[in-house]
Formats: C-alpha cells, structure tokens, sequence
C-alpha cells in the first residue's frame, strides 16, 4: 500500500525567523491512488497575535476564528502523528517546510526528514517552456476547476495540490514509457 501526505500552511507572513506564524494547517493522505478527503486533517492554530488585516484579506482566516483554537505547540505534534514517516506533498514546498522546520526547532523536536515532492517543481519538469507555476496557474494549465473564493484556506488548497500532484505523476508515468 503505498500512502502520500499532501499538506498545506496558512501563515501571517512569509518570513518564520521574522516571527511569522502558523494559522493553519491541513493535510490529506493519498493511499494507493486514491485522494481521501474523508480521512483529512485540518486545524487553526491560534498565533497568540492579531492577524494582520492584510493577511486575512489573503485567507480570509479572522482572529474570531482561531481565538479557541490550540496553539502550535499543541498542533504540530498532532500533524505529525498524523504524517508519521509518509512522504509529503506540498505546492512550493520549500516555503511550507521551512515553516514546520522553524517550529520545530522552536518546540525542541527533531527536525522533519519525511521525503517531499514539490508540485511547483514537478510543473516546471512538465512545462519547462511557461514562466507561471504558482498554484492558480498550474490548476488551470492541468484544468482542475476551483473556486478563487475558496483559495488559500489549507484544506482546499490541499484537496486542489492533490489532485495537481496526481495528474502530473500520471503525465510524469506516460512520458517515461
């Protein structure tokens, strides 16, 4: 049985060492080819901040909505129970991984060493002649439908990285028959 974790970050800002944090993480299992939507995890974390307005403009995530939520200390080691050693899938994965490393580090565990397929790097392997590979660009070069309205929460996000990732592994499949 071969398993996949396809998660996704919400975060005040770009920058964790400039004291950005986590508002929200999700994470779905792909087990033998099959996106399991029904098994997700998904969690706020509370900042212990406000969030700033522009963010929420961005993941429409409002302080209301993350005032009971457990912070990170709590969250992230529930995440990774929940990832255990699966290999792990994210659009641009470097930002997402940088932000669990910091943490990480920040609560004293050991850092993540779960392998990791990055669909912006998979889309610039199968369309090296586009310049474009942010998500919203990449889900309509695939054409996956979403609704803009619903981006940048972590569960859609992470349903539509999913299903990027499964298409380009099938076109990554038939260009190497």
């Amino acid at each position: 049985m071969e398993t996949v974790i396809v998660f996704d970050l919400e975060t005040t800002g770009l920058y964790p060492h400039k004291g950005d944090k986590i508002l929200e993480i999700a994470a779905i299992p792909i087990v033998d080819r099959v996106i399991r939507i029904e098994d997700a995890f998904e969690k706020f974390v509370n900042p212990g901040e406000r969030i700033p307005e522009h963010i929420t403009k961005i993941n429409h995530i409002t302080d209301d909505m993350v005032k009971n939520a457990d912070n990170i200390k709590k969250v992230l080691p529930d995440f990774l129970l929940f990832i255990d050693r699966f290999p792990l899938v994210a659009h641009n994965a470097p930002f997402d991984i940088s932000f669990l490393q910091h943490f990480l580090r920040k609560l004293g565990l050991p850092p993540l060493k779960n392998k990791v397929f990055d669909t912006l790097s998979l889309s610039k392997q199968l369309f090296p002649e586009h310049t474009y590979h942010n998500l919203d660009t990449v889900l309509k070069r695939l054409g996956i439908p979403y609704n803009r309205r619903e981006r940048h929460r972590s569960l859609e996000d992470t349903r539509l990285t999913a299903i990027a990732f499964m298409k380009m592994r099938v076109m990554i499949e038939q260009a190497e028959l």
